[in-house]
């Protein structure tokens, strides 16, 4: 029986009823002793510096971590099992900067030259080894939170002008890493996103697509 830390990092005190229904089935689970928490410290950095260091306080053996609007679909806790360092519960972003591509994607992607690239959809399937994940939905080993815990390993990396170059998820990813430890995600395991999207937009990018099918070779 794992002892697991189960986490709703949120400002505003409010958390989506579906993420509620879903912490609900966690706290069902008897295959581990979990304890959990809503904290509403802001901003989002220090809220999960907090955690993290309730998490250490605490002695459990994993850390769970799920955003107000980014509820699990599956358990989390049956990725207990597998034993790995990070593990990210993909999660879709919406992404419409161009007409004619893709308007989303899943938030779990490779390091390259130029920053960070999400897998190509032919990658969305059961356990991949990524380079960075999304904070929406995570599980991390306390192995890991221990080696970085003196690193304040959520904390953003900034430009020289004051904006941000590596937001906090990807900026912990990327420490993990230097440290040695492994990141997955898992496409068996996917969240919803709670958003709202102007439908005016969303219409105009899937036409977008299904203009450029249409017009390809026939």
């Amino acid at each position: 029986m794992a002892r697991v830390y189960v986490t709703c990092p949120n400002g505003s005190g409010n958390i989506h009823k579906l993420v509620h229904f879903a912490i609900c089935r966690i706290l069902s689970d008897s295959r581990h002793q979990i304890r959990h928490d809503c904290p509403t410290h802001s901003p989002y950095v220090n809220n999960l510096h907090r955690c993290m260091n309730d998490f250490l306080d605490g002695g459990e053996d994993y850390w769970l971590s799920m955003d107000d609007d980014n509820p699990p679909t599956r358990n989390p806790l049956d990725l207990i099992d597998l034993d790995l360092d990070i593990i990210g519960l993909p999660t879709p972003v919406w992404h419409s900067a161009k007409l004619g591509d893709r308007p989303f994607y899943f938030n779990a992607l490779r390091e390259v030259p130029e920053g960070f690239k999400p897998l190509d959809p032919s990658e969305w399937q059961g356990l991949q080894e990524v380079d960075a994940i999304g904070s929406g939905s995570f599980l991390v080993s306390r192995r890991v939170i221990e080696s970085l815990r003196d690193q304040q390993p959520f904390a953003r990396r900034w430009n020289t002008d004051g904006t941000v170059d590596v937001g906090c998820d990807f900026a912990f990813c990327q420490r993990a890493r230097a440290a040695g430890w492994r990141i997955w995600a898992h496409f068996d395991y996917l969240c919803e996103h709670i958003q709202t999207l102007p439908l005016l937009e969303v219409i105009r990018s899937f036409a977008a697509i299904e203009s450029e099918c249409n017009s390809g070779p026939s």
